[in-house]
């Protein structure tokens, strides 16, 4: 974890979460309690390039929400429709019946059983709020 200063005495920490791209990492911010998660985490479709990194990396994140007042999760962007576990079409640009972009640290704890129950054979895998969809 390394620290981001944003001066004012604002200080961001900031997580190493790969998975998504090696080079993915995930921004907390103590003052509002928002674990900022990228594409990481997000109401949509996960592209995961590193089934085990992302395994570890939502250990990881599992833990920090544990740790810390975390509010929301918030990712960049909504892929999701409101009906659970549908998404819409890709490349879509219109989208008026998404949801919140705002996810909670139970959202860290479904994905972590999913990952769990898929094991060493990751598939796409949908919930609720977010699919899960490792390359191929």
């Amino acid at each position: 974890m390394a620290p981001v200063d944003l001066g004012g005495g604002r200080v961001l920490k900031c997580l190493a979460t790969p998975g998504h791209h090696r080079a993915s990492v995930t921004y907390y911010d103590p003052w509002t309690g928002f674990l900022l998660t990228g594409d990481t985490v997000y109401p949509g479709r996960i592209y995961i390039n590193d089934w085990p990194a992302f395994g570890r990396t939502i250990e990881r994140l599992v833990a920090f929400a544990e740790s810390h007042p975390v509010t929301h999760v918030l990712g960049c962007h909504i892929e999701m429709t409101r009906e659970p576990g549908v998404d819409y079409p890709i490349r879509t640009t219109h989208q008026p019946e998404e949801p919140p972009l705002q996810l909670t640290p139970a959202h860290l704890h479904r994905i972590r059983a999913a990952v769990a129950e898929l094991g060493d054979r990751p598939r796409r895998y949908p919930l609720d709020d977010l699919i899960l969809w490792p390359h191929e």
